[in-house]
């Protein structure tokens, strides 16, 4: 799939660029024709831009730089012209190229002629600034935090000597789609999924640091080595140029080589502007290549994760053997590239997720919430950081709002990361993985961790994640592990009674938030428990969480819930057949729902509970963007689908339609019309 030019930027993103109308902005750059900036491709490069044929601009002053990047997205080569008072100038493209251009231009009229499917990519015309600003995130993908160390990386290690570290920073999801979507987003992993965990990503509507950075000015460049973190999946959002590789239906992901070499190439024609630019490697990332010049049998990573066999001790020697092969060799070159930023570069390097090498049986990533899945690099660089080292606990979903402190940039209302320069967030760490299986989900407070294993509710909504892909997966249940006496979390426990509350809130706080309609939470029990209520209409359950079984009933106006062991949260989401149904409360505690005993009431008029206190167990979630394919969003007000969709045409939807009925007619829509899956 590609996307049409008529693809829209997000208008809050054009909304805040500072424009001007005749004059060079304050930033040295004038951007040309950005109110009508859109998305276009041609399959690797994704660019802000606009169609190239019948531009024309001014140029008020001499010397003036013309920069700009040329895409042909035809099916034949294409000649575009430059004609104005200094002459024509003629450049050549291929199917498919692109290609950088930077010109100086005189004063007067010019006009740009070209085939209609050339696109001029963030076309901008000024001068270049001596001091501009540069931040430089550098991301590789899959890098545990206790490997960066002088032994594996003594380049990178040496290069952010100068620098501070976060030695406890923890990723808020165990694999690359939910993780970098929070990073990019600053909110929870769940608030970006969909209620089965099939669907992840950046909805339009949502700013990213990217977008905010865009809007204050500054031209983004990413270079992406792993092709789901694509256009597709919204992560292009304020990036003027993106780079993926096209590599659907392939394994292989680019060398970090590639990924540097663009990335120079990008710094090169950008010089004197203000910019951002993210480096996304995979070359730790499996399948686990030797860098040794020695040929070599490579077991197979995918039948370990999945615990379908056991790997020998031969085996889990040679693939830690060639996972800290990719790290030394990932080293070589993230090293020679820092070299060569300049001293006033504000600098980042981190990871997306960690991975399994054997520790508690387990190989790869995605499937568990153990440290050495989640725990992350994190080091800065740069005039604005200060050197040192944080020993407290951090999450990378803070990540976004300190980029932004760094460049004097305001964070967007609705982020739930706090910049790391000023503290970061004040609540715990909340971690999450749907990847193939039930929910998983974790919670840190200083040494306290929590984590919550939940069971397949079959017949309970959420078709998508019912079964582990694991042949023999983690017991399912709640642990509690004391990570200052147990840093190996090795000797898991149960869960302190002083902490269950802050538990069930944070809980409430994430997965209790990612669902349209009633929430009903049975919270922090031992043992069973029963909830009935009395109910005007029909209710669908969405989703149930619970580490331990569910069953549902209704008859006669009652739904009741029995779970057979509440642990710190159990919970499910209602939604109504149509409209929100009055309840009333005929059994179970009525404090912890926040209703006393027969008052009816609509549940849309009681609030979620907060992680400050307990509150209502009882509430009602406003309705949230859907995601119904590659990272694409739609609400119930939406009855013209996504981009992906429009040349099949529109849904029927009859204002009866259920929010759930209405989602997997949607996902099915996407899928048919995008050929895509999993």
């Amino acid at each position: 799939m590609r996307f049409k030019p008529g693809i829209r930027v997000a208008a809050g993103i054009l909304a805040v660029i500072p424009l001007v109308g005749c004059g060079i902005a304050e930033t040295g750059w004038r951007r040309l024709w950005s109110e009508e900036w859109t998305l276009h491709d041609s399959g690797e490069r994704w660019v802000l831009g606009v169609p190239a044929a019948g531009r024309d601009f001014s140029s008020e002053g001499r010397g003036h730089e013309l920069r700009m990047e040329l895409l042909n997205r035809g099916q034949t080569s294409a000649t575009v012209r430059l004609i104005g008072p200094d002459g024509e100038v003629e450049w050549s493209l291929g199917v498919g190229e692109s290609r950088p251009v930077e010109i100086r231009r005189g004063r007067g009229r010019h006009r740009i002629e070209a085939p209609p499917d050339v696109v001029l990519g963030s076309p901008r015309l000024g001068r270049p600034k001596t001091e501009p600003r540069l931040l430089v995130v550098v991301l590789v993908d899959t890098l545990r935090a206790d490997h960066v160390n002088p032994e594996l990386m003594p380049g990178v290690v040496e290069g952010f000597s100068s620098g501070r570290r976060w030695r406890t920073a923890i990723a808020n999801s165990s694999w690359t789609l939910p993780s970098v979507a929070s990073f990019f987003t600053a909110r929870p992993v769940l608030e970006l999924s969909s209620a089965e965990g099939e669907m992840i990503g950046v909805p339009e509507s949502v700013a990213t640091w990217a977008t905010r950075l865009h809007g204050a000015g500054f031209e983004g460049g990413a270079v992406v080595a792993n092709y789901t973190i694509h256009a597709r999946n919204g992560f292009a959002a304020g990036f003027s140029s993106f780079q993926v590789p096209d590599g659907r239906g392939s394994s292989a992901a680019p060398d970090g080589e590639w990924v540097t070499g663009e990335a120079r190439r990008w710094l090169a024609s950008h010089r004197g502007e203000d910019g951002f630019l993210y480096l996304h490697l995979m070359d730790p990332h499996e399948p686990y290549r030797s860098h040794s010049g020695v040929r070599m049998t490579v077991p197979p990573l995918r039948p370990l994760a999945r615990h379908q066999r056991e790997a020998t001790a031969e085996e889990s020697r040679l693939l830690r053997d060639l996972y800290a092969g990719e790290v030394r060799h990932v080293d070589g070159v993230v090293a020679r590239f820092l070299s060569e930023l300049p001293d006033s570069a504000e600098v980042v390097l981190t990871s997306d997720h960690g991975e399994a090498l054997g520790e508690h049986g387990a190989w790869a990533h995605g499937l568990n919430l153990y440290q050495e899945a989640i725990a992350v690099p994190l080091m800065m660089r740069g005039p604005s950081i200060t050197a040192g080292e944080v020993v407290a606990p951090v999450q990378l979903l803070d990540l976004g709002p300190t980029l932004l402190e760094i460049c004097g940039v305001e964070p967007e209302e609705g982020m739930s990361g706090r910049s790391l320069l000023s503290g970061g967030s004040t609540g715990p760490l909340v971690s999450a993985t749907f990847s193939a299986g039930p929910l998983r989900w974790a919670w840190r407070e200083g040494d306290h961790k929590v984590v919550m294993r939940m069971a397949a509710q079959p017949g309970l909504g959420a078709e998508g994640r019912r079964e582990f892909v694991a042949m023999r997966p983690l017991p399912t249940g709640s642990f509690h592990l004391d990570l200052a006496s147990d840093p190996g979390e090795d000797r898991p426990g149960s869960i302190p009674r002083e902490i269950m509350d802050r538990v069930g809130a944070a809980f409430v706080d994430t997965a209790g938030r990612m669902v349209t309609g009633m929430q009903l939470l049975l919270w922090g029990g031992e043992g069973p428990a029963t909830t009935a209520l009395e109910v005007d209409g029909v209710l669908d359950v969405v989703q149930a969480w619970s580490p331990s079984a569910i069953e549902v009933s209704q008859s006669s106006g009652r739904f009741e819930v029995r779970c057979a062991d509440t642990h710190p949260v159990s919970a499910v989401a209602l939604a109504p057949e149509s409209v929100p149904a009055m309840v009333t409360v005929i059994e179970g505690d009525p404090h912890r729902l926040g209703l006393a005993p027969g008052q009816r009431v609509d549940p849309r008029t009681l609030e979620a509970p907060t992680a400050q206190g307990r509150g209502p167990a009882l509430w009602w979630n406003p309705e949230r963007a859907l995601i119904v394919g590659q990272g694409e969003f739609i609400t119930r007000d939406d009855i013209i689908p996504p981009a992906s969709l429009s040349r099949k045409g529109k849904l029927n939807l009859d204002p009866g339609t259920s929010l759930r009925e209405m989602e997997k007619m949607l996902i099915l829509k996407t899928l048919e019309a995008t050929g895509w899956n999993r």
